[in-house]
């Protein structure tokens, strides 16, 4: 009933990788934190095949990538609603020998080298999510058991420790696992889970991780400024009049400098004023780039030219 939404994190981690310097000291971190963030959308994908395969004998509903508001803000992966229960899947994109630590509650990873990387665990992350999801039920009205399982999506996995608190299963068996569940107490009518699925879909809220800067504590002066070419991807077109001209493979884009101004926002902060973009754009003109902000659907804040400030509409731009 709900797909994913776009993977704000993972876009955001890239386009700061791209406009950090080779030689910064947050180049590494950042690179890998990306390369997580595209592991984590390829596991979700595998856990969105299997209910795209299969179907099962009872009536349910499936809501991918749901972030909801109880006494704070929690997203879940994908949430799986019968008449009888629901079930949060936490789905895991990790390979190696895992183990699932309780003091303190965290997650282990081996590779096969001998290192050892530690994650937040899944177990608490679950915990979080089902208290909070009881919570937000009950204010509507609905009181149905909630569980929740750790799915690993990896096929180059070994699990040395099991979690002691959730089961822990690989992404191919989720349909015998749900289908495994006892079904004992009819807590929703056909009709009524619908229109839950239907409440929290409406209640969905998109999170921006943005700016990026203030996220990592990166300062923007640190960025590569200047329009990057999409196709050899690298800094330095030129704006001439036949669009944006990269000197280095010879594309020719007429709109990278929208695409550029929307890294601003992604990676800088919630406005711009002409000044900043000029800086932003390696451009001179006051009236070229007050040309290039006005052409965008932006919203303005000022009415003295040199006062403006132009905002992104994330709700109608995403």
């Amino acid at each position: 009933m709900k797909t994913r939404s776009n993977e704000y994190s993972y876009i955001g981690l890239k386009l700061l990788e791209r406009r950090l310097p080779e030689m910064h000291g947050m180049k590494d971190l950042i690179h890998s934190k990306m390369h997580m963030a595209k592991a984590g959308i390829h596991g979700e994908v595998r856990v969105d095949g299997v209910f795209q395969k299969y179907s099962f004998p009872f009536e349910y509903v499936v809501l991918h990538d749901v972030s909801l508001e109880s006494y704070g803000k929690f997203q879940i992966d994908s949430v799986f609603v019968t008449q009888y229960y629901a079930v949060i899947l936490e789905s895991k994109n990790i390979g190696g020998r895992l183990r699932f630590k309780q003091n303190p509650l965290q997650l282990e990873r081996e590779n096969d080298e001998g290192k050892v990387d530690v994650f937040e665990s899944p177990e608490g992350q679950i915990e979080r999510n089902i208290y909070l999801l009881d919570d937000w039920l009950q204010v509507r009205g609905v009181r149905i058991p909630i569980y929740g399982v750790i799915v690993l999506t990896n096929s180059k996995v070994l699990v040395v420790e099991s979690s002691v608190k959730y089961p822990t299963i690989l992404h191919q068996t989720i349909p015998v696992f749900l289908r495994n569940i006892t079904r004992e107490k009819v807590c929703l009518e056909v009709d009524e889970m619908h229109e839950l699925a239907a409440k929290m879909v409406a209640s969905h809220q998109s999170y921006f991780p943005y700016p990026m800067c203030d996220r990592w504590g990166i300062h923007p002066n640190d960025l590569l400024t200047g329009v990057c070419c999409e196709k050899c991807e690298k800094f330095g077109m030129v704006k001439r009049k036949n669009g944006w001209n990269c000197l280095r493979c010879g594309y020719v884009d007429r709109l990278a400098h929208e695409k550029a101004i929307w890294e601003w926002f992604v990676l800088v902060g919630e406005s711009i004023n002409n000044r900043q973009c000029r800086y932003f754009l390696k451009l001179e003109s006051f009236q070229s780039v007050s040309r290039i902000l006005n052409s965008m659907e932006l919203m303005r804040e000022g009415t003295a030219k040199r006062n403006t400030i132009y905002k992104w509409n994330w709700d109608l731009n995403r």
